[in-house]
């Protein structure tokens, strides 16, 4: 659950700090540690420019009006009164592209059928315009917004498929291991799932837009499965594990 966001980055990054596997555990010393300080100036400016409406937090973070809190477990800081990645040192420090201190909340929607030619499971899957690898449709909560509604909303969004989630379709709620994270900014997520007879996928009209750059229906298979960004593949095997458990695969 902490890998990409040691190995991987967005472009305009800053080198990760080498980390050898043993020492990407805060417990573990590492002293030579010394992770590139790195926030863009598109968070930075976010907030000059709109404030505590926008979309960011401050750059000074005892500016903070928020209590920050996480899924995963209470909060740890730095020296400098920055939240600790939970998982561990990712070789850059600051917010990256994220606009919050610690957490940054997201939805994802998974939606399943069963094809009723080959009998197989597949999946609604977008390709991201930023980094054009397949994925989950998704993104971030707004504020005050409950995270079961951006869900529903962010699929609408980004494939027009426009499907109600509750409560009860909840499968995860936690840590996704993204590119963008750093030591003191990093992705949760709330994960939902719907499953759709094939009659009822025929009703709904895929297409791509907002932050997709392509929407379809994928067979779920090991090359689909490795090649999924972030976290997405562990969302998608419990999806998979929930349908085999009420034996509607």
């Amino acid at each position: 659950m902490h890998i990409k966001a040691v190995t991987e980055k967005p472009a305009q990054y800053p080198e990760r700090f080498p980390l050898d596997p043993t020492k990407v555990e805060w417990n573990t010393q590492c002293i030579d540690y010394k992770p590139t300080e790195y926030t863009s100036d598109i968070v930075i400016n976010q907030y000059n420019v709109h404030g505590d409406k926008g979309w960011a937090d401050p750059q000074d973070v005892s500016k903070v009006a928020n209590k920050i809190t996480s899924f995963i477990s209470e909060i740890q800081f730095d020296s400098f009164q920055r939240p600790v990645n939970p998982m561990g040192r990712t070789g850059i420090c600051g917010r990256g592209l994220l606009g919050k201190w610690g957490p940054n909340f997201a939805g994802d929607p998974i939606v399943t059928r069963v094809n009723a030619l080959s009998q197989k499971v597949e999946l609604v899957v977008i390709k991201r315009g930023d980094c054009l690898q397949w994925a989950l449709p998704g993104g971030m909560v707004d504020k005050g917004e409950d995270p079961v509604d951006a869900i529903a909303r962010e699929l609408k969004e980004e494939t027009h498929a426009d499907l109600n989630f509750k409560a009860k379709d909840i499968l995860y709620q936690g840590y996704v291991d993204d590119r963008r994270n750093t030591d003191n900014a990093w992705m949760e997520t709330t994960v939902a799932h719907k499953h759709l007879s094939y009659e009822e996928s025929l009703a709904v009209k895929l297409k791509a837009d907002d932050d997709a750059v392509d929407v379809k229906w994928q067979e779920v298979d090991e090359k689909l499965l490795n090649s999924l960004y972030a976290s997405h593949k562990k969302f998608v095997e419990i999806a998979l594990t929930k349908l085999k458990l009420e034996n509607k695969v």
